[in-house]
């Protein structure tokens, strides 16, 4: 037997494969080249056969004449499939959404759509995805891969509605819903917000014109005439005007699309508090966040709590070194979790905590920071203001107050000219005295990260409702100053400039992103505020593809206020990390409640000695944030 009958018997096998498999695909241009493949199959069995021939006198043997019949066989095979296919053209692609785990029947019109031309969509039971990178987890996916088979398309659909399909959101190519009824879960009675609210502290991304059209209106848990209600998450909020009975907490002469909680002391929350003190419908709120476990979740939020509580100082604060910035850390995390002076578990804990930093502002004439660190004393300040501005907000215990307003004005009157601060320095004052200040320098630039702390103290203090002079000015130039730092070349919010966005070291566009998030003056246009946005939310996923406690790159100061901003974002951007934070805190915690050292060590070599506490209350307000706020 030659060369050349074995040769065309294995490409007679090979391409007769191929034909039955492509009868599977349908692909007809595969089919064509398949027949011009099996006619030079052909041409080389005919050449094997004469060749053998002439080597045998008394004929070529049985195997030539199979190779032979092989290839006429291929060919006639291939000739039928190409004409099969010509004939009968295999249902093109629609270019509308197709629904991950999709069946035909009438929602489809008797039609399996195997993918969507315009978002490449699997569906027929396939794992979903946004975009076309691997299995639609990398940053070009912007949604990561649906596990449960449902719809992966709502940041699609708000932002191109043409392909959600018809008004009401049923494509008449396709009949597929843009919303999931089994997915909704009725809101809490407070749970409420609407898309572009006067107080951007109530909306989610989207526009009216670009929601109004989107959802199936009885999948949907607003009312149908709402037209500005957003569709493309499933914790959607519906606005009500405040009734009378309700005080509100936030500020303006008028105030629409809000209605607060009243908590346990009697005290009415603001609306983007009010998920955190609603403990019935926690849960809700946990599954519409999307987490795999929500009783997991909140264990682990208690037994972080009971942690912290027996962590406790005698005199109230938490730590050793940096007590002003681990006691507000600490109340933070409590208030949370709405656990007030009220507390039966924790009451005794919170009181103390805001006693101690009450004290401690009273006897530093506003500093609420204990070491004199230029670097710790910046930060320190902004985070025990931040949580004694969210005690007041939650307790309105009037001995709270006057520190609260010296404290505010420590962070108002220490804003550099470009909107940001920066660390602490000591100064020359009146009669040769000295004292210490947020830096001046003019010729440095602000901080970023010194910057999100010093906002998020301003932003609690305003939610109160109470007069902090000079404090909405303060908030607006935050925001310009966000600006500042924003790299449009890759997405990323910059340490001191722009530029600094490049070097991951800092990874600070959680912190600029939050602030964009948070404060609805001081944007160029709420056009260049949303792309803007958009670009950030794809910079931090992209840069945290691994996302491993373990991880030499764990960074858990970043992903605190990530989690927030992606949370805040909503959507496709949201699902994909959380699929990832959720388990990875959940299987890091000790049995004791605490968390230990990540990899890399970063809360060590930045905490010190309050390392244990400082990343142990992180890692809880990131598990808080499904409720705690909802900007």
């Amino acid at each position: 037997m030659n060369i050349k009958t074995i040769l065309s018997l294995i490409l007679s096998t090979t391409l007769g494969l191929a034909v039955v498999g492509n009868l599977f695909v349908g692909n007809i241009l595969l089919s064509s080249l398949l027949v011009f493949s099996a006619l030079g199959v052909g041409v080389l069995s005919h050449l094997a056969f004469f060749e053998e021939k002439k080597k045998k006198s008394q004929g070529a043997g049985p195997i030539p004449w199979l190779n032979l019949g092989m290839s006429y066989s291929l060919l006639l095979l291939s000739l039928g499939t190409f004409l099969f296919l010509l004939i009968t053209p295999p249902e093109s692609r629609q270019s509308t959404i197709a629904k991950s785990g999709q069946v035909s029947g009438n929602e489809t019109e008797g039609s399996t759509i195997p993918q969507s031309e315009r978002t490449d969509v699997a569906s027929g039971g396939e794992r979903a995805r946004l975009g076309s990178s691997g299995r639609g987890e990398g940053v070009d996916a912007l949604g990561g891969a649906n596990e449960d088979n449902q719809n992966a398309m709502r940041e699609a659909q708000v932002f191109n509605p043409a392909t959600a399909g018809a008004e009401g959101g049923v494509s008449e190519q396709t009949k597929v819903s843009s919303q999931n009824i089994e997915e909704v879960i009725e809101p809490g009675e407070f749970d409420q917000g609407l898309a572009d609210s006067k107080d951007l502290l109530l909306s989610r991304i989207g526009e009216d014109k670009e929601n109004k059209d989107v959802g199936d209106p009885n999948a949907l848990i607003f009312d149908e005439n709402e037209d500005n209600a957003l569709a493309f998450d499933p914790t959607v909020f519906r606005g009500v005007e405040d009734p009378n009975d309700i005080i509100s907490k936030a500020k303006g002469d008028k105030i629409t699309n809000l209605r607060a909680a009243v908590n346990s002391l009697g005290v009415s929350v603001p609306k983007s508090m009010s998920g955190r003190c609603d403990k019935v419908g926690r849960v809700a709120r946990l599954a519409r966040g999307g987490v795999k476990n929500p009783d997991r979740v909140e264990a682990s939020v208690i037994k972080a709590l009971n942690w912290l509580n027996q962590d406790q100082n005698t005199d109230g604060s938490w730590g050793n070194n940096a007590k002003g910035a681990m006691t507000g850390f600490a109340l933070l995390c409590y208030l949370g979790h709405c656990e007030l002076t009220d507390s039966p578990e924790y009451g005794e804990a919170v009181a103390k905590g805001i006693k101690y930093l009450v004290e401690l502002g009273d006897e530093k004439d506003g500093w609420l920071y204990i070491t004199n660190n230029k670097h710790g004393s910046a930060y320190a300040h902004g985070i025990a203001t931040y949580a004694l501005a969210e005690a007041y907000g939650m307790t309105e215990k009037d001995f709270i107050l006057p520190i609260l307003q010296k404290a505010i004005h420590r962070i108002v009157a220490g804003q550099k000219q470009d909107g940001g601060w920066v660390y602490m320095e000591e100064r020359p004052g009146v009669d040769n005295l000295r004292f210490v200040d947020f830096g001046k320098n003019e010729k440095q630039s602000s901080d970023t990260s010194v910057s999100g702390w010093q906002f998020q103290a301003l932003k609690a203090a305003y939610n109160t409702g109470a007069i902090f002079p000079g404090i909405e000015p303060a908030l607006e130039a935050s925001v310009k100053n966000f600006y500042r730092v924003y790299s449009s070349g890759n997405g990323g919010f910059g340490y001191r400039k722009a530029s600094d966005a490049k070097n991951i070291k800092h990874k600070l566009t959680g912190v600029g992103s939050l602030g964009l998030q948070s404060w609805k003056h001081g944007h160029p246009s709420e056009e260049e505020k949303r792309a803007t946005l958009k670009k950030a939310m794809e910079h931090i996923l992209k840069n945290n593809l691994a996302m491993d406690y373990t991880s030499g790159d764990a960074n858990l100061y970043s992903w605190y206020y990530d989690a927030q901003a992606l949370f805040n974002y909503g959507g496709a951007y949201w699902t994909a990390w959380n699929r990832k934070m959720e388990p990875m805190l959940l299987n890091s915690q000790l049995p004791d409640g605490s968390w230990p050292k990540e990899g890399g060590g970063k809360t060590s070599s930045r905490g010190g000695q309050d390392a244990e506490v400082y990343r142990t209350t992180l890692c809880t307000l990131m598990l808080e944030v499904y409720y705690r706020y909802v900007y």
